[in-house]
């Protein structure tokens, strides 16, 4: 087995060559397959970026070809006592202490980095009963589940009777409400006040026992991550609810990218607490649901993750017809005074 080695992913051929074995890693034996198409995944490896930084690594086996991978984020602007990887080995020389190598170089790096808090992922089959081979590998580096969530997907189109009836539905109860709706640029009047809903979306959003901190989102971020959706040609539906005053009640967005077409990405929802018990999840859904079947009325299936715990936005999927296939755990480890590198 070779050292762990860092993969330039700036060298075309070299990220190809890690990727190659990171996405089928990744992906293995899911029924629904989210991970991100190369293009995609190369844009964000490579170009300049305020709130991240990425690294990817790669172990070799014995005829020189990549048996692991590894990617690694790093956040720059908040949670940077976090540091998140996902590491994959090939399907035919796992058990080999290819993975756990990856693992010795993640600690490694958390200390050169100075980050206390490490976070990967597992995905389990909905039917799983016992411990998976991801769950028992997460264990034996350390990590503990922290966070629990479930994936669920639901396949489009939906007819417009179903949408024009839940959304009449919702709108007998928030009638003072007006619900906007933008693609791909969020409209300047609106920027500062979207700036702040993704602000407070994090500590919202069930996190379970993960160790996160509120993000910080003004309208230089919101134009950043709209550059670089544009960049890995991804196009996004958003729909806000705009309250008496002129502020901002809640939000949902819907995310495509031209490099894997079929899918489309349920990213943020949230109705901003002062704002909840006005049907306004389910009226934001079903209308950007409305705008996206408008622009794309060919079929795609939609994906979406949700804490059980979350049962307001569970109801709401439920209507419209999301059906659960994968449970999605997040993982974490506290750095202390032993670690897997000082092993």
């Amino acid at each position: 087995m070779s050292t762990p080695e860092r993969v330039d992913q700036h060298d075309g051929r070299a990220f190809d060559e890690w990727y190659d074995v990171f996405s089928v890693a990744a992906d293995d034996g899911r029924q629904y397959p989210v991970g991100w198409a190369r293009e995609e995944l190369r844009v964000s490896m490579t170009r300049d970026d305020a709130y991240w930084a990425r690294e990817i690594w790669a172990v070799r086996d014995e005829a020189g070809a990549i048996a692991g991978a590894m990617q690694v984020d790093v956040p720059l602007a908040d949670n940077t006592f976090r540091l998140g990887a996902v590491i994959g080995v090939r399907a035919d020389v796992r058990r080999r202490g290819y993975g756990r190598a990856l693992g010795q170089l993640l600690d490694q790096r958390a200390a050169e980095l100075d980050r206390s808090v490490l976070v990967s992922q597992v995905e389990v089959p909905i039917e799983a009963a016992g411990p998976t081979a991801g769950q028992a590998f997460a264990t034996s580096l350390g990590f503990a589940a922290a966070n629990f969530e479930v994936h669920r997907v639901l396949e489009l189109p939906l007819a417009d009777a179903v949408l024009d009836g839940l959304a009449a539905e919702a709108a007998e109860r928030h009638s003072a409400y007006e619900l906007r709706s933008w693609r791909d640029r969020c409209p300047d009047d609106l920027v500062d006040a979207f700036a702040a809903l993704q602000s407070m979306f994090v500590l919202e959003a069930p996190q379970g026992e993960l160790e996160v901190e509120a993000e910080r989102w003004d309208e230089a971020r919101i134009r950043q991550a709209e550059a670089q959706n544009a960049a890995q040609a991804r196009h996004s539906w958003t729909t806000v609810a705009v309250a008496p005053d002129g502020t901002l009640a809640g939000h949902t967005e819907l995310v495509r990218s031209e490099h894997d077409a079929g899918k489309v990405f349920q990213w943020g929802t949230l109705v901003a607490p002062a704002h909840r018990g006005h049907r306004l999840g389910l009226g934001l859904k079903a209308r950007n649901h409305r705008e996206l079947q408008h622009d794309h009325p060919e079929p795609l299936v939609v994906h979406t993750w949700n804490g059980e715990q979350n049962t307001a936005m569970n109801a709401v999927n439920a209507q419209l017809g999301f059906r659960p296939v994968e449970r999605h755990e997040e993982w974490q480890k506290f750095l202390g005074e032993r670690t897997l590198a000082e092993h």
